[in-house]
């Protein structure tokens, strides 16, 4: 029997990492892997342990960088050919500055760096151009994927769940900030956000909806496809 995939997350949050536990799962059609958070680290609840947000991504990429000693495409972790990194980071933060997460010692000053959108990629690939940055490389490190939605995750989530929301249903959906308000707005029984939070609980019961609505979310949001078409480049034969 040949070793499952394992598949490591350096996300911004908790919630973050069950959907795209549930995308990866949805894009390996069945096929066995092992799901990997590195960042945040997390409780067997799912309950983070450490800093998240998209400064704990930061964080966790100078860190490696550091590890390295060199290039990170140099550290065993993206060296494995039976392991994939996938590492997530919302659009809407090409909106925010280092100052915001009290990053003093940034590679390069290129936050902000959002754009008009349409098209949501002028935003999505500046930012993923200042993860580059982060990681000291100017191409993606092997059996790693960037994950970028427009204008966050939660925009998946809607189009995934809720496909009838107005919301979802716009043809700008990726250019449409705050996809969370419509989360919350939801009734009581499949409220995912509350009050402002996030609820894992919540998002873990939906984890199978999101896996299941993946087909339709690619054909809705091109950074879902993006991401889907990248992922499924780097798997190896299994």
């Amino acid at each position: 029997m040949s070793k499952p995939l394992r598949v490591a997350f350096v996300a911004e949050g908790p919630t973050d990492y069950v959907v795209l536990r549930a995308v990866v799962r949805a894009l390996l059609g069945g096929r066995d892997f092992e799901p990997v958070p590195l960042k945040p680290e997390l409780d067997e609840t799912l309950r983070t342990k450490s800093a998240s947000g998209w400064g704990g991504v930061y964080f966790w990429c100078r860190q490696t960088v550091e590890q390295s000693g060199g290039p990170t495409s140099s550290n065993p972790l993206f060296a494995s050919d039976d392991s994939l990194v996938v590492i997530q980071v919302d659009a809407d933060i090409a909106r925010r500055r280092y100052a915001d997460y009290e990053i003093t010692d940034a590679p390069n000053n290129d936050l902000p760096c959002e754009q008009p959108c349409p098209p949501p990629n002028a935003t999505t690939n500046a930012l993923r151009a200042v993860m580059l940055g982060w990681l000291n490389e100017t191409k993606v490190p092997p059996h790693t994927v960037l994950c970028t939605p427009s204008k966050s995750l939660e925009t998946w989530v809607l189009v995934g769940l809720f496909p009838q929301n107005q919301f979802a249903s716009s043809a700008d959906v990726e250019c449409r900030s705050n996809p969370d308000a419509q989360l919350q707005a939801q009734r009581l029984a499949h409220r995912l956000i509350r009050g402002g939070q996030k609820l894992i609980d919540q998002y873990q019961a939906n984890e199978k909806g999101i896996q299941d609505a993946w087909p339709n979310v690619r054909a809705k949001c091109s950074e879902a496809e993006r991401f889907s078409t990248d992922f499924l480049g780097l798997v190896p034969a299994g």
